[in-house]
């Protein structure tokens, strides 16, 4: 067989070194067919290049195959298939996901619905309609509700026909509203319905942030942001100063959705915290907030950051946050108001 190479990292340099081209079909099949598949602990590029847009032909070559995988091999597959796909966007799992949606493993399900992350087609949407309202799996059914938030807010940019835009929107509505349902469920449904503008999203918002429920409260925080209002910009001050960590963390991803100008002097403490998942979505905010401040306190953190992975996020934010870089060369005073 010819050896396509061990792994796909995800790093800069995978993107430019590791070959795109696919492995004949043949060579495909085998490699799904191999029992050393089932103990393998790195997924075979093989496989990484050779799932990736798929034919209707190919599909079914390798269907007979895949069938009789083990669920937990099936899954090990797909979540490596999502992270080569997060590393390097021209790979795409659209054919090999849509049909992992009716496994009969809700574990092979929910991955095949992250796998589908990028996929924005109406087909797509109608699969995540059915799932999230009837797929026996709770775990299953959050996942489609969250991706459905996105094709809610196509439907707000006018990218996918109204009558679906609208359709998802009231079945996220109904779902959240629905008390028989399961909190969590309740929470993604609302965090899905925040991306539209319909009239009842910011009363459900304020109901269930002031429900007295844990997960109901995180989500309405969540869906604070998705409003991309400042409407919410006192009561998201004060939870930034919350001792609930997870309270914080929802908050300062808000305040980085609206672009609260206000939150940056505070978010900026978050980034010297113990933390990390505070500290990184602090980084994260701020870039989205931008401003002179911003600015100086990212720059700041580049200068002394020794951990990989801060560094890149480091980089990100400055990126996201690239229009400070032309204010503060022209050393131009910018008003965070």
């Amino acid at each position: 067989m010819t050896n396509w190479g061990a792994r796909v990292l995800a790093t800069d340099d995978a993107r430019t070194e590791l070959p795109l081209s696919k492995p004949p079909l043949e060579e495909l099949v085998e490699a799904l067919n191999g029992a050393e598949l089932s103990s393998q602990t790195v997924i075979p590029s093989t496989l990484v290049y050779g799932l990736s847009d798929l034919t209707a032909e190919e599909l079914g070559a390798i269907e007979p195959v895949w069938m009789v995988l083990p669920a937990v091999v099936k899954h090990r597959v797909l979540r490596a298939l999502n992270e080569s796909s997060e590393a390097m966007f021209e790979l795409n799992y659209r054919e090999i996901a849509l049909r992992c949606l009716s496994d009969a493993s809700s574990l092979v399900r929910s991955t095949s619905v992250e796998l589908l992350w990028m996929d924005e087609s109406v087909e797509t949407m109608q699969k995540l309609l059915a799932l999230a309202e009837s797929d026996p799996d709770y775990s299953v059914r959050t996942g489609a509700l969250e991706s459905l938030g996105r094709f809610i807010l196509l439907g707000e940019y006018g990218d996918i026909p109204a009558e679906l835009a609208a359709e998802a929107q009231e079945l996220a509505r109904r779902m959240h509203t629905d008390l028989r349902q399961s909190v969590e469920i309740r929470r993604r449904a609302l965090e899905a319905f925040a991306n539209s503008s319909h009239p009842e999203v910011k009363a459900l918002i304020r109901a269930a942030y002031a429900d007295g429920n844990h997960e109901l409260k995180l989500g309405a925080l969540f869906a604070m942001g998705r409003t991309c209002s400042k409407e919410w910009r006192n009561l998201l001050m004060d939870e930034l100063e919350s001792a609930d960590s997870e309270c914080v963390y929802e908050a300062i991803r808000a305040c980085g959705q609206i672009q609260l100008k206000e939150s940056v002097q505070r978010i900026g403490e978050f980034t010297l915290g113990d933390d990390q998942d505070l500290q990184m979505m602090a980084i994260w905010s701020l870039g989205e907030i931008g401003g002179k401040r911003a600015f100086e306190i990212l720059s700041s953190l580049e200068e002394n950051a020794d951990d990989v992975e801060i560094a890149n996020a480091l980089d990100e934010a400055l990126d996201a946050a690239g229009f400070s870089l032309s204010f503060a060369s022209l050393g131009l005073d910018l008003d965070d108001d």
